[in-house]
């Protein structure tokens, strides 16, 4: 008997379930902690740079000049902040009487004077407190350090993804699920006290990998908890936990405001989920599969008895992994990544799909991490990004059942792409309507992001589904690795983030046209289902019922 069988007696969503699904929810919000925590932690506050003292008194063109006007004359030699007039050249200019001050800063000369770097800066606290930036001096020429630490971050991401996936699946979700606990507790204690950002680095890296594995063995335990009916909803729970999350840690950096803190802050509540190991069991599902059914037997009794039901022995007695032959018929002939390139056909869908979750990702991080780049309070606008994706989350499961996949997925694309093009162009000074926006487009590509994770399982054949679902997550950190990168080039022209934000989301949206729908259709097995979608009989009671094998919900 299938396990999904005996949820319908136990209660696909009984009070076991609502509990646990809820304690297991919780951790999102850690996790949305320190997936967004960059935003605050590495803030590049308005600069100046430090203008030696110098003595004016002695300078006979300098009478009745301050100190602040000295320095304020020096500093328009780079309007970056990274260099200042030479100020023993331009002290000696007017101590020797050659020229007044006066002359000087209203540019009635033509005198020019050599550039020397600065090497130390005056941050303001306007708006945020101490950042790795203003600790670590991260910029001018080691600005690249802050944007590159961001890009290891979510290469660290894809590390935890695929290191976490391969050892819940061998080890179990619970082993997993606390080692991610306690790793994401110790590297964020550790990054909270660097010295350098030589030390930081790698401690931020394993923090993306710990929060990573964390979260996606957490999602994992969600979908594998419920029954059938209630699978994707348990999934957009825990992400609509991960949204509060966002939302929450915008309150959290605005009161503590000091980088170190904000890392202690944010990584001290995982303490709390100690109290897990006596309420969390191992996934029944996973138990299953490995051959531990009397383990899964006494976890099932378990969740009967709190849900108030009767399951008897028969029912028990039925259950059973799968068998020898079963797993020979599966596994009779090995596919591999090369199996997504052939046919063409097969060829052009995994190329889309993969395109549209790497653009999705870099969108949806980018947007996140350049809320300050939009003007007004950086701390408003990062917690209306944050709560911008609840709605995109409510919409996707009152509609994707109705609808289908391919239009909400194409218009939700094109809609943050044309949100986010036409945020590009509005003035700096129109900040509200820049905003609005910018936070249309989030929305757009949350509910976007929430669609591909749903249809790419439905796409891929199950003989290549956990290969193409692997490369589709690694398509997602590479975005990710991405956006900061795109960000940096508002340097060179504002406009140009946003714009190639929206460019790209119009074009993966138009390109998700040529993928199939999905809805209310059988799971494709083989690549001729795939290559041959006639074959393929309309099916109604697939509608958001996916089954993945374990190691394909690894890599969502």
């Amino acid at each position: 008997m299938h396990f999904d069988e005996v949820l319908k007696t136990l209660g696909e969503l009984g009070h076991y379930q609502r509990t646990r699904l809820f304690l297991i929810c919780l951790v999102s919000i850690v996790c949305a902690f320190h997936a967004m925590n960059m935003v605050f932690v590495g803030a590049n506050p308005k600069k100046k740079c430090q203008v030696p003292y110098v003595n004016l008194s002695s300078a006979s063109g300098a009478k009745n000049v301050t100190l602040d006007h000295w320095a304020s004359y020096l500093r328009r030699a780079d309007e970056d902040a990274c260099g200042i007039y030479n100020p023993d050249e331009v002290y000696n200019s007017v101590s020797n009487g050659s020229y007044t001050f006066q002359e000087l800063s209203s540019g009635e000369t033509n005198v020019s004077f050599s550039k020397v770097s600065c090497s130390n800066w005056e941050f303001s606290r306007e708006v945020y407190g101490d950042t790795i930036v203003t600790q670590f001096y991260l910029v001018c020429d080691s600005a690249w350090l802050r944007s590159t630490s961001k890009t290891l971050y979510f290469f660290g991401r894809l590390l935890g993804a695929v290191v976490f996936g391969q050892l819940s699946d061998i080890f179990g979700r619970r082993p997993m699920f606390f080692a991610g606990l306690l790793m994401l507790l110790i590297v964020g204690c550790v990054a909270a006290a660097s010295p350098s950002m030589f030390v930081f680095i790698p401690f931020y890296i394993l923090q993306g990998a710990a929060q990573t594995g964390l979260f996606l063995v957490a999602y994992t335990m969600c979908t594998e908890l419920v029954g059938p009916s209630y699978r994707v909803l348990a999934g957009f729970l825990i992400q609509g936990f991960y949204s509060i999350g966002y939302m929450a840690l915008s309150g959290v950096a605005y009161l503590i405001y000091d980088w170190r803190y904000i890392e202690v802050a944010i990584t001290l509540p995982v303490v709390l989920f100690a109290a897990y190991l006596c309420i969390l069991p191992e996934s029944i599902r996973w138990l299953l599969s490995k051959g531990r059914e009397e383990e899964a037997k006494e976890i099932i009794k378990k969740v009967a008895e709190t849900n108030k039901v009767s399951i008897t022995e028969d029912m028990l007695e039925d259950l059973r992994s799968p068998s020898e032959k079963q797993k020979e018929a599966v596994d009779d002939r090995k596919y591999t990544f090369v199996d997504l390139f052939r046919p063409f056909r097969m060829l052009i869908l995994s190329l889309n799909v993969w395109f549209n979750w790497l653009v999705n990702a870099m969108v949806y991080y980018g947007l996140a991490l350049g809320t300050d780049n939009l003007g007004g309070d950086p701390y408003i606008n990062f917690m209306i990004a944050g709560a911008v994706e609840i709605p995109a989350y409510i919409m996707c499961v009152l509609c994707l059942n109705r609808v289908g996949r391919k239009k909400p997925l194409t218009i939700t694309m094109i809609f943050g792409g044309v949100s986010c093009i036409a945020s590009a162009f509005v003035p700096s000074d129109l900040v509200a309507l820049k905003v609005t926006l910018a936070m249309l487009g989030k929305f757009g590509i949350t509910a976007s992001y929430a669609i591909i994770y749903l249809m790419a399982a439905e796409v891929f054949p199950t003989v290549v589904r956990n290969i193409g679902m692997g490369i589709s997550s690694m398509s997602a950190r590479i975005g990710g690795m991405l956006a900061p990168q795109i960000l940096d080039l508002g340097a060179v022209w504002g406009p140009l983030p946003l714009l190639l934000f929206g460019v790209l989301s119009a074009v993966a949206g138009s390109l998700a046209l040529l993928l199939p729908e999905t809805n209310g259709r059988p799971l494709p097995q083989t690549i001729e289902d795939v290559t041959h979608p006639e074959k393929l009989k309309h099916r109604d009671d697939m509608t958001l019922d996916i089954r993945l094998n374990e190691k394909e919900k690894q890599n969502i």
